[in-house]
């Protein structure tokens, strides 16, 4: 079972390998002088102090990772690789490792409460596998970006939050439960600096998802007391009483700093302020048959998990079963919050390139959760299935995973027409130089003014693409 994950990254890595350079890359990486404004001031002091606007302001750990990254690693490569491959090496290293992270994680959390094995960990890695579209359905549901900017910005953080949790998991859901370790609790608050402060939607998710925790603990201890006949106020207050005040001051100050950095982000310059927050609730409306009826992506995964859920639930109606019990738990608090999550996006502003404001890279908590919802209901059906259902729910899950798989195909050649360009500009003894190929370089489409591809013309200086600086245009 190992075999076909390796096979699947390794493709991956090879669509990674070949998808041209995206348009903001070199403006970070430069970086551009509105850029400079956030990796000076990390906390977004000026934002505080001052009342400044300026761009991204609370995004500093995604700016300086990108920045860091691109402007060392494709250098490192170059002791192995020329200067132009090693530009998308160190994308495609980039991107497939933030996509194995997510597998593996999503594969912990789907497997561990009923199936703790490495069996079962490999079997609900390849139940989320499909649902990692790098070509086919990704500008529906896709999880890692195309453009390695937005893959750092979107979802790689959430890996990280998916990390932050672990321990936490450990403590209250997991089938062996260890309490958080000294190292956790020293390593947590630094964790939740990076976190609130590294992308647009971890603020909200890790502020829902830790609100929800927090509620969930002290529901359950409610729950007890209630049913031991102790009085409603009573059992409310001993619930809040028993709460394990570590964990809820570790949850305190992340909620906090994504507090801070919801605060922050309203000082985004790049915030269109012309829609009333009822014009941009109208858009979100609009926006919902785009992602429901743009393709079957996105319908059939809600679709699948849904089902799986309600498979579980006939289960767990005729059997009574903790494990069916703890998925329905599971998917009653994900679904709700997911909601949630998806009412409260207009709050976060509108920018022009999202004009419904959902799409793929703002639902992607949403997707997340409904493909855990899938692997983890279809991991415990595989396993409680009587025999002779299993085969046929069996052969319903490979003919989703081929559908999802047979159109995740990309062409490997897409990128060949900005390389050769590279070329040419790198071998061209002219400080200008026109490019026949009608193809972008690291920008959103072709330059036709050779003063507006400075930025590029320096990126590709400072990768040893070029002995000089040069400018280009088409």
């Amino acid at each position: 079972m190992l075999l076909p994950l390796l096979l699947d990254l390794g493709y991956s890595y090879v669509q990674h390998l070949n998808v041209p350079h995206d348009g903001d890359m070199a403006s970070h990486v430069l970086p551009r002088e509105n850029i400079r404004w956030v990796l000076q001031d990390p906390f977004a002091l000026k934002v505080l102090l001052e009342n400044q606007y300026y761009s991204g302001p609370n995004r500093y750990f995604a700016f300086a990772t990108l920045y860091h990254y691109m402007r060392n690693v494709p250098l490192w490569l170059q002791a192995f690789v020329d200067p132009i491959y090693s530009t998308y090496m160190a994308c495609a290293m980039a991107k497939t490792f933030v996509q194995a992270l997510l597998i593996a994680l999503l594969a912990y959390y789907a497997s561990e409460r009923f199936a703790p094995t490495a069996r079962g960990l490999l079997i609900a890695a390849l139940l989320c596998t499909p649902f990692f579209q790098t070509a086919g359905f990704h500008d529906d549901i896709g999880i890692i970006d195309r453009s390695i900017t937005y893959t750092i910005f979107y979802a790689l953080p959430l890996g990280m939050l998916l990390v932050y949790f672990l321990p936490f998991y450990r403590q209250f859901l997991a089938v062996r439960r260890t309490p958080v370790s000294a190292v956790w609790q020293v390593v947590l608050p630094f964790l939740a600096v990076v976190l609130a402060l590294h992308g647009p939607l971890i603020p909200a998710v890790a502020g829902l998802l830790s609100s929800a925790l927090l509620s969930y603990l002290w529901l359950s201890r409610f729950r007890e007391l209630r049913g031991a006949g102790q009085a409603l106020a009573a059992s409310a207050w001993q619930a809040v009483k028993a709460m394990p005040w570590g964990v809820v001051a570790q949850f305190g100050f992340l909620i906090l700093l994504c507090a801070y950095s919801l605060y922050i982000g309203t000082h985004n310059a790049e915030n269109v302020t012309t829609y009333t927050l009822a014009q941009r609730y109208e858009k979100l409306w609009q926006g919902i048959p785009n992602v429901l009826g743009n393709s079957w992506a996105f319908p059939l995964l809600l679709l699948a998990a849904l089902l799986n859920v309600v498979l579980v639930a006939v289960r767990f109606r005729t059997r009574h079963d903790a494990g069916a019990g703890r998925i329905l738990k599971a998917a009653q608090w994900l679904l709700a919050l997911s909601v949630l999550y998806l009412v409260l996006l207009p709050l976060g502003g509108y920018r022009e390139v999202r004009p419904f404001i959902m799409r793929r890279d703002t639902i992607m908590p949403v997707t997340l959760c409904l493909v855990y919802l899938f692997a983890t209901s279809g991991l415990y059906l595989l396993y409680r299935l009587p025999n002779k259902l299993k085969f046929g729910y069996l052969t319903l899950v490979v003919a989703l995973a081929w559908f999802y798989s047979a159109h995740d195909r990309s062409n490997l050649l897409e990128n060949n027409c900005e390389v050769a360009a590279m070329r040419t500009i790198a071998a061209s003894p002219e400080p200008t130089v026109h490019l026949e190929a009608d193809c972008s370089i690291m920008n959103w489409g072709t330059i036709t003014d050779p003063r507006f591809s400075e930025e590029q013309g320096k990126m590709l200086h400072y990768w040893n693409i070029t002995r000089v600086e040069k400018r280009f245009y088409h």
